[in-house]
């Protein structure tokens, strides 16, 4: 063992990495949940619609407000699973997958940025936390414009600390162009994105002019792709906040959270560990000061919008962790073996045992198999009759000799989905498989869901209306010809 220890001592990039590999590829592969209804309808939706040209359309897909670039990069691997099976399921494995990979890059800036504070030490630990958080892992699988932003904000502030402490042009491009990606991604973040560019160019007027202009590379080319999608540039920047946040259809439609939200989510989605890892964030941000700025930033600025999810701020997480293993690496002690295990329990056991971390294991997992499984009869038009936030509609699953409609359909489709013993199944029906609703901490499961169906010579889709998610009423004066869709 020993000599096993000296080996990988000096490695603590490798091994982290490796680590943190084996938890997100048997989330990718192991689970097949969706963490929440904009990465499967906004997202994966969208790019299965690209490649097998059927699906559910959202409100937001409908007037222009998001960008296509997410869809788009997820529709390559949702093809090249096409091209080589002709359902789907391989290309949902290889998105996952790919997000996982993706999704390494926290770890890889945990341990540089460990190692810059504390060395070795500080390496390992803050590595090992990024890789071993169980937020980190679960969200890895998930295409999420949270997740992503992410992705490329936390490299860019590593990128940006280099250039402060060893001036080089070349961090100076990276970050600023990963800066300026991460504001197309979310652009929520603008607030946190300017601190972090503001450090990283100081006063050299040349600093601006070389980090600025390739910030604006990502932007430019984000505004030509809504120019070409949408057939305005910038479309989708300038839409998302006035139909959210000045007419208020987020707040309205989706519910709205006092500003201490994020403080009590905290405590719900981590419980005691929640107190150890402030402490030992605040010991890491007095190491590096603007990442626990930034984290700051991201919170507060997201407590004073209405509408909230913990999600929102998962690129404050993602620098509050590796900040917690540059503060254990502040505190730690040779010899203090007992209390450097309780200060670990502490800090892991709460997010471990919380209620969401159960919830989000399995979460939408009973409607993946479920509608998998109504997938392989492959039928000509589903009629969707239940719409329970516990069972998702999992349209992506399904090829592209399949269709979709609303209760009101059912006697025009092969194929029924609806809570078990409704009175609303016409007669010539077989009942197929049931499956329970996801699990929602402290709330009782709704009904099962169940599907029937009948021969195909029924099918009758010509004469049944498209399935619709909730759309917002305020957001009918804004709709939009999609360019790219219409081609398909």
């Amino acid at each position: 063992m020993a000599v096993w220890r000296a080996r990988l001592a000096p490695h603590p990039l490798l091994c982290c990495l490796v680590i943190a590999l084996i938890p997100r590829l048997g989330a990718a592969i192991g689970l097949q949940t969706y963490y929440t209804a904009d990465e499967l309808f906004q997202y994966i939706e969208q790019a299965h619609r690209l490649v097998f040209h059927q699906g559910v359309i959202p409100w937001e897909f409908q007037v222009g407000l998001r960008s296509w670039l997410i869809p788009l990069v997820l529709a390559l691997p949702m093809a090249i699973g096409h091209w080589l099976t002709p359902t789907p399921l391989l290309g949902l494995v290889l998105i996952r997958v790919l997000c996982g990979i993706a999704s390494l890059s926290l770890v890889w800036c945990a341990v540089r940025l460990g190692a810059l504070s504390q060395g070795q030490r500080g390496a390992w630990l803050a590595g090992l936390l990024a890789a071993l958080w169980p937020d980190f892992w679960l969200l890895a699988p998930h295409p999420l414009e949270e997740t992503f932003a992410a992705y490329t904000m936390v490299p860019a502030l590593y990128l940006a600390i280099l250039h402060r402490r060893s001036p080089q042009r070349s961090h100076l491009l990276a970050s600023g162009f990963l800066l300026g990606l991460a504001f197309v991604l979310r652009e929520q973040m603008a607030p946190a994105i300017a601190i972090i560019g503001i450090y990283l160019c100081g006063r050299p007027i040349r600093n601006w002019v070389w980090a600025v202009g390739m910030a604006l590379v990502p932007v430019i080319a984000a505004g030509a792709l809504d120019w070409v999608t949408w057939g305005q540039p910038f479309r989708s920047f300038w839409l998302d906040p006035y139909l959210n946040l000045v007419v208020g259809i987020a707040r309205g439609s989706f519910g709205s959270s006092p500003p201490f939200y994020y403080f009590g989510e905290f405590f719900y989605v981590w419980l005691w560990g929640t107190i150890p890892l402030a402490y030992l964030a605040w010991r890491g941000a007095r190491m590096l000061p603007i990442a626990g700025w930034v984290a700051v930033v991201i919170i507060a600025e997201h407590s004073l919008i209405s509408h909230k999810d913990f999600r929102f701020v998962f690129p404050a997480v993602a620098l509050l962790v590796p900040l917690a293993g540059i503060g254990l690496a502040c505190v730690w002690q040779a010899g203090a073996t007992r209390r450097h295990a309780l200060i670990l329990a502490a800090l892991l056991s709460g997010p471990y045992l919380s209620p969401p971390f159960f919830r989000f294991l399995g979460w939408q997992q009973n409607a993946s198999t479920f509608y998998t499984e109504l997938a392989a009869h492959k039928p000509c038009l589903v009629a969707i009759a239940t719409r329970d936030r516990g069972f998702w509609p999992i349209v992506s699953v399904f090829g592209a000799g399949t269709q979709f409609t609303d209760e009101t359909g059912i006697n025009a489709a092969d194929a029924v989905v609806a809570r078990r013993g409704s009175t609303a199944i016409p007669p010539g029906f077989t009942l197929g498989s049931c499956a329970k609703q996801s699990w929602i901490p402290f709330k009782s499961r709704g009904p099962a869901v169940c599907f029937w169906t009948r021969p195909a010579s029924f099918c009758q889709p010509s004469q049944a209306a498209p399935f619709v998610l909730v759309y917002p009423p305020a957001a009918h004066a804004y709709v939009i010809r999609d360019r790219l869709a219409s081609h398909l």
